[in-house]
């Protein structure tokens, strides 16, 4: 019996070590990104419920404090570019989600307005650890079509996280207006303590020791990055100008004009994932996008369309239907301006930061631009000037494809 028990326990820690040596990084970031990104989507729409009901918050004052975290998040993706080469991916990620953790339970025990724009930026700053980090991670050494592969499966895994989130935040939110914030630092930890056990107990976690930086004995590798880069930060830039109307000052709209509860908000919010999980998948499955400007110029002209479209509609319905058309063109660009972004480049983790500091910027100028429009004229105004923002994008686009391709000739 004694010989029996030994072989069935040696028999089992064989088959966890085979188990556990199949697992690589893909295994750790994909669960990890829909976690911090399902975190994201709950606290992005809580945030604005809990601050209206506890700090009576104005529509421009929810546009300034969104676009605090925005402006946070710039700094903290600049300030921490030196840690990219040389600190290891998974020892930054494990310190932002429990610093992220930290900031929203201190967002919790704020008594004062000002307080709570402190600990929202720090809480933003905490995020800037994690994103730049994971998404340079998991390009290292991939081009081509295994890179677009791999980029696809990566933008599927947040998404999802973006479509589960709004439902939640409107549920829990309706219940009381601190629960997003709780669940949102709980699921911060569950993060954390799985890159955590994943760097103890998964060999080739372990024994991960890549960084961007060229270690001592290496060739110097040539970079090969392509101009396109510059058209699809562009894009990115412009896209999420909108991106910051629709998360922060559309709810606002919804609940104060259209008095819709927060529960069917979430629902509207949750609308701009479908769609752009379907363009995500397809986009890693093909390559006829890969250093084209025309799709991307294309892109913006139908997203300023449907903005201005929404000034002249009241359904939620429709509104449902012009949202999740806003996320399929945010999946193109977004993923336009990652691919084209770290494509060729030897230093991936810093063109992811630009990458996220690009995204924020167009984040503030939507909020607090967005907000202050909406409380002193009318959201018409906010979405014409939001799609005035993309057309202009379109056309810098162009502009710079012109002059970089004449340059290159």
């Amino acid at each position: 019996m004694k010989k029996w028990n030994r072989w069935q326990t040696s028999q089992t820690r064989q088959f966890m070590r085979s188990l556990s040596s199949g697992i690589g990084k893909s295994h750790v970031i994909f669960p990890s990104a829909f976690l911090v990104a399902l975190t994201t989507s709950i606290i992005e729409l809580g945030i604005i419920f809990y601050i209206k009901e506890v700090f009576d918050a104005t529509p421009s004052e929810v546009g300034y404090f969104t676009a605090l975290w925005s402006f946070c998040y710039i700094l903290g993706c600049a300030s921490i570019r030196p840690l990219f080469n040389r600190v290891l991916p998974r020892y930054l990620l494990i310190g932002s989600t429990f610093l992220m953790s930290l900031f929203l339970l201190c967002i919790l025990f704020a008594k004062r307005f000002a307080y709570a724009y402190l600990f929202y930026g720090l809480y933003a700053v905490g995020m800037s650890f994690f994103w730049p980090p994971i998404m340079g991670w998991l390009s290292q050494d991939v081009e081509g079509e295994k890179l677009g592969k791999s980029m696809s499966y990566y933008n599927i895994s947040w998404n999802i996280g973006l479509i589960i989130g709004p439902l939640p935040a409107g549920f829990l939110s309706s219940i009381s207006p601190s629960l997003p914030l709780y669940a949102g630092s709980f699921l911060c930890i569950l993060t954390g303590l799985l890159i955590t056990a994943a760097s103890f107990l998964v060999p080739k976690i372990r024994t991960d020791r890549g960084v961007d930086a060229v270690r001592n004995g290496e060739t110097a590798r040539r970079d090969t990055s392509t101009f396109l880069r510059y058209p699809g930060w562009v894009g990115l830039f412009t896209t999420f100008v909108v991106m910051g109307v629709v998360i922060n000052i559309f709810p606002v709209y919804a609940r104060d004009d259209l008095l819709l509860r927060k529960e069917a908000i979430g629902l509207l919010m949750q609308s701009r994932t479908f769609i752009a999980l379907f363009i995500f998948f397809i986009l890693g499955r093909t390559s006829f996008w890969h250093f084209r400007i025309s799709q991307m110029v294309a892109g913006q002209v139908v997203l300023a369309g449907v903005v201005f479209t929404m000034s002249f509609i009241t359904s939620p319905f429709l509104f449902a239907v012009q949202i999740a058309l806003i996320g399929g063109l945010r999946a193109l660009s977004f993923n336009n301006s990652l691919f084209h972004g770290v494509s060729g480049s030897v230093n991936r983790t810093a063109r992811m930061a630009a990458h996220e500091a690009l995204l924020a910027a167009g984040l503030i100028c939507g909020s607090a631009l967005g907000g202050w429009l909406y409380q002193h004229h009318s959201i018409q105004a906010v979405y014409y000037f939001s799609a005035a923002c993309v057309l202009f994008g379109a056309a810098v686009q162009a502009a710079i494809y012109l002059a970089l391709k004449r340059k290159q000739r």
